[in-house]
């Protein structure tokens, strides 16, 4: 099989090699589990091209083919906050901090529209943005967490049990380096949280309650803060 393609003049490029992804049958929402490459040569019989016998591609083979394909990870100076830098993934956290949230009152709720628009205290927090995806949790420390941290619900409309946002409207970051980090704080915090639907908290009165207690407070009580089965890595690598 040829191909023409126009780079600046006509030029003939030949299927010359296949690569081929092999991963657990079993799926569970994921592309592939555990998947390994196989690389094949292409044989030309005429007008039927065949695969020859395959040999595994290794990590460093993939990673110059990224590179090549100019999906490498730019050369860049890491802030302390940055704990994971990938070419898809950027996974950093947040200090303890104050900002102003913003609540749907869509529905004519008095209680949402009190609370709509003012300043709340926050607990520390992991954000991980992968492609458009954002995922958050909570820390029960404000320090930068390890390995082995313990991961938190994070006590937000909007998010899902497994700590993905729903984006909904919100202004995803084009930007894919570590400048990215900022505008995605900024989207998450001025985006209006809409549902309050789970259990996220440990307050006795549900998200709401917990919110409405601390409109205007300096600092987030940690003990309200639902604690999951999952560290940081297990964050960090959901497939593992």
């Amino acid at each position: 099989m040829n191909t023409s393609v126009s780079i600046g003049r006509s030029q003939d490029f030949r299927l010359c090699r296949a690569l081929l992804v092999y991963g657990k049958s079993d799926y569970n929402g994921f592309p592939s589990r555990h998947p390994f490459v196989v690389v094949h040569d292409v044989v030309h019989d005429g007008d039927n091209p065949r695969l020859a016998e395959g040999r595994l591609v290794t990590p460093d083979a993939l990673r110059e083919m990224m590179g090549n394909l100019g999906q490498s990870v730019p050369i860049e100076i890491l802030p302390d906050r940055i704990l994971v830098r990938t070419a898809d993934t950027l996974v950093w956290w947040m200090p303890a901090s104050i900002q102003v949230m913003f609540f749907s009152d869509h529905g004519g709720d008095t209680t949402l529209a009190e609370m709509n628009g003012k300043q709340y205290p926050h607990p520390p927090l992991i954000f991980k943005a992968s492609g458009s995806h954002l995922s958050v949790r909570a820390l029960a420390e404000n320090k930068r967490p390890e390995g082995k941290t313990v991961m938190h619900m994070a006590p937000y409309w909007n998010c899902a049990e497994n700590g993905v946002v729903c984006t909904g409207s919100m202004r995803i970051p084009r930007e894919k380096s570590v400048l990215a980090i900022e505008g995605w704080e900024t989207a998450f915090f001025q985006s209006e949280f809409t549902h309050a639907n789970g259990t996220r908290t440990k307050h006795p009165k549900g998200l709401v309650g917990l919110w409405k207690s601390l409109r205007g407070k300096r600092t987030f009580p940690v003990r309200h803060l639902l604690a999951v089965k999952q560290t940081l890595s297990e964050f960090v690598n959901p497939h593992d």
